[in-house]
């Protein structure tokens, strides 16, 4: 169908996609602007994959269950795929079409001056949030960097290529062993192939974004594959501070936590690290909330102070839990799931497959530990606030179900650590994650 001469322009297929024009090229294939020709107005983008990608029998059946599984990503900050066949060699996705541009092409047209604070903050919340929702969905993107990211007329950044071809063509390595991907946004884990990939390795992807937004560069470059790849595994983690000195300390120290060589040092899920952007950018409400105690105190209201001070942190803190605990629930589910897999494989005698979900259980066991660490901590540290105060936030009604079935488990943990000083254990933990609806066992 196709030739060197791009023969697919100007052509219909599936009888009602026109291919206007070429709109860019990628390692995994060509993407083309249409239109439906009954809806002219409507446009969608058609990825083409390279031929040489789909020459494996099996390629086939690989990529109709991947593209299935991601065509369920329905969100509004991922671009969303619409369609999926193949015509004889060719196979096609229709994407939704976003009329914006390459986040990449966004920072260029600064000239390594970095995006401005709020407008950089806004764009990797949303990257966050549309991978927390893959996550959610056990889909790990592996590719995430600026090129990937869209950002459309009204700002919004919109996530593209989750890799299908790539997972489909089941590649993971080019012919001459090296790792398949772009080694400036790639982990540590990434680079050195150790299969224990999970969803903090997007994290550490979201991070290096952040850093090139603000900094106007990337935090490790060099003219090779490999001379990126001994930097991201041995160079200390960058400060941007270093690159623009107007980066903020607190935003620079969220950038550093996302680039930890450790996946266990990182934010433990996109979410988490939303919440610390969240945390950071109500400081301006925390100020309203100072000068409002202030005038308390010069009423001779004291009590008023330390009420009012604990309001955003208890909020703060609320969420940190919420989100701890659901992600000590989601892991588990995942050793649940992986530990089935892994009896299939040695079943079946595949010692390869079998140490992979191996690793992968590992990596879910580290997460769950950091989440029980995180979630004893801050249950520590509300003892910290006014208790009065603390025991009407937690009363109230929380918009977000996730976080609202934590609550009450986060209240009975705390009355129990005030009460006994006895901190919530694993097992503990681990009691309440089935009620909360989480496959546990």
């Amino acid at each position: 169908m196709r030739d060197d001469d791009d023969s697919l322009i100007g052509r219909t297929i599936r009888s009602n996609l026109f291919i206007e024009k070429k709109l860019g090229e990628g390692g995994m294939g060509c993407v083309y602007l249409a239109h439906n020709i009954e809806i002219p107005d409507r446009k969608y983008a058609v990825k083409v994959l390279r031929p040489e990608l789909t020459r494996d029998p099996s390629f086939t059946q690989r990529f109709y269950e991947e593209a299935c599984h991601q065509a369920e990503l329905d969100h509004p900050n991922i671009v969303r795929m619409l369609d999926y066949f193949h015509i004889d060699d060719d196979y096609f996705l229709i994407l939704e079409y976003v009329d914006g541009q390459a986040l990449s092409d966004l920072v260029d047209s600064k000239g390594g001056r970095g995006l401005p604070e709020k407008q950089a903050l806004s764009i990797i919340v949303g990257v966050l949030a549309g991978l927390d929702f893959a996550h959610q969905r056990a889909i790990v993107h592996r590719d995430v960097k600026s090129s990937n990211v869209l950002v459309d007329q009204e700002g919004r950044a919109r996530l593209t290529d989750f890799g299908i071809a790539m997972r489909a063509a089941g590649l993971a390595r080019t012919p001459e062993g090296r790792v398949i991907g772009t080694p400036e946004y790639m982990s540590p884990e990434q680079l050195r192939d150790s299969g224990a990939i999970d969803h903090r390795s997007d994290v550490y992807s979201a991070g290096v974004i952040l850093f090139e937004m603000l900094a106007g560069k990337l935090p490790f470059q060099g003219e090779s594959f490999q001379t990126v790849q001994a930097q991201q595994l041995t160079s200390p983690v960058p400060d941007p501070r270093a690159a623009n000195p107007k980066i903020r300390r607190r935003v620079a120290d969220m950038v550093k936590r996302a680039l930890q060589k450790s996946p266990v040092d990182r934010y433990q899920g996109c979410r988490q690290f939303i919440r610390a952007i969240e945390a950071y950018q109500r400081r301006g409400i925390w100020k309203y909330y100072m000068v409002a105690a202030s005038v308390l105190v010069a009423a001779g209201i004291y009590a008023g102070l330390s009420m009012i001070r604990d309001i955003p942190l208890i909020n703060d803190a609320v969420r940190t839990t919420s989100h701890d605990f659901n992600l000590f629930c989601r892991e588990q589910q995942n050793v649940v799931n992986n530990t089935r897999f892994k009896r299939i494989a040695d079943a079946e005698g595949l010692s390869g497959t079998s140490d992979l979900f191996a690793k992968r259980i590992g990596a879910s066991v580290a997460t769950m530990d950091a989440s029980v660490t995180e979630y004893r901590s801050v249950i520590r540290h509300m003892t910290k606030f006014n208790a009065w105060t603390l025991a009407r936030v937690l009363k109230q009604t929380d918009p977000e179900p996730s976080t609202a079935a934590v609550r009450p488990v986060l209240q009975a943990d705390y009355n129990r650590f005030a009460a006994h000083g006895e901190l919530p254990t694993r097992d503990s933990m681990l009691a309440h994650c089935g009620p909360l609806g989480w496959v546990t066992q």
